[in-house]
């Protein structure tokens, strides 16, 4: 989808009809060693290259998280169901092929950034904006460390951890 996109179907969500809570689940590709094809990624925070949020604040850089009541209770959910799921931040950037990438890798994952994804650091700015909550729940598909990815039936048949924390945590 990418933040362009997100940015209007939030909004609008969140403008137009009310909605007080965004629960975004996709996938991810894996930029720690410590994360493993098919874990579930917790988004608590998301960094970004998008200019977004530089247009909205200025010089000011904003840290946009999670809302802790939902990523407290899906982490929690997770461990009762002994899922395979971390707590981490995210990158998230507006571009899927990067020339500079390797090098943003190596720096991000050496602060523990977890994964890279499209659209969390969109999605958290908009609902603080809007006093709305926001959770971002994503299924590592790409190892983006060892270049193992899941397959077109993995993607399919596979990624239903995130997809049973989003509707137990509504």
């Amino acid at each position: 989808m990418g933040i362009p996109s997100i940015s209007i179907y939030a909004s609008e969500l969140m403008a137009f009809y009310d909605v007080k809570t965004l629960i975004r689940v996709g996938t991810c590709g894996s930029i720690h060693p410590d994360i493993h094809l098919k874990d579930v990624v917790i988004a608590m925070g998301a960094s970004t290259d998008s200019n977004m949020n530089h247009d909205r604040f200025g010089s000011i850089s904003f840290a946009p998280t999670a809302s802790f009541g939902l990523l407290d209770r899906a982490y929690h959910m997770a461990l009762d169901e002994k899922m395979t799921a971390v707590v981490a931040n995210v990158f998230t950037s507006d571009k899927f092929y990067d020339d500079s990438f390797e090098q943003k890798k190596k720096l991000l994952s050496s602060y523990g950034v977890a994964a890279v994804d499209m659209e969390t650091c969109e999605l958290y700015s908009l609902a603080a904006r809007h006093g709305a909550d926001a959770l971002t729940l994503m299924t590592v598909s790409d190892s983006l460390v060892t270049g193992e990815h899941c397959t077109a039936e993995e993607r399919q048949t596979s990624f239903s951890d995130m997809i049973r924390i989003a509707l137990e945590i509504i």
